[in-house]
């Protein structure tokens, strides 16, 4: 580069936002952050994403739990519940948490274990967690949620709103993950 063009100061990671370009605040530096001119919300690590993979059986036999989902991205779609880990929190505290903001059914971390890590062409790396088998009876009824329909279930594979949630899915009906 020209030292004409060279610029004057130094840039400052994470120092706009990534939406819309305005600078933070000066004391806007904690995580997540949200812009003020544009609303969007910024998170210091927005990878990985836990992904629930809660089994469940009836009379009917069994079954997965999913959402529909409220909220972009895929609104309208049908997915396994599951978000991002948040700062500082183990994978499986964000699974059970995110399980309860989508559905309303509480768990235990301790019951979580991994079954799968995949990645996104995007960058996202999914980890997949799975609880154990629970009667559907047992269940707290499904209610709409801030980001959800409530929760259903699955009986079969299918497409889902996400890829690496559908690759899951037959995963887990194929008994990949059992």
């Amino acid at each position: 580069m020209p030292e004409s063009q060279t610029p004057t100061t130094n840039p400052v990671r994470n120092s706009h936002c990534s939406h819309c370009g305005a600078p933070y605040d000066a004391g806007n530096t904690g995580w997540p952050r949200t812009c003020v001119p544009c609303g969007g919300t910024a998170y210091g690590n927005p990878l990985p994403v836990a992904i629930v993979l809660q089994p469940v059986y009836d009379a009917s036999g069994s079954a997965l739990i999913v959402i529909t989902r409220t909220v972009p991205p895929a609104r309208g779609g049908l997915a396994l519940p599951g978000g991002h880990v948040d700062h500082n929190e183990d994978w499986r505290n964000a699974l059970v948490r995110e399980l309860k903001e989508e559905t309303g059914i509480d768990a235990a971390s301790r019951d979580v274990r991994i079954v799968d890590a995949l990645s996104s062409a995007d960058g996202y790396l999914l980890l997949l967690g799975a609880l154990p088998d629970r009667p559907v009876a047992e269940l707290p009824p499904s209610t709409a949620t801030d980001e959800t329909e409530g929760w259903e279930l699955l009986r079969r594979p299918q497409e889902m709103a996400f890829p690496l949630h559908t690759l899951a899915v037959h995963a887990w009906f194929e008994g990949r993950y059992h």
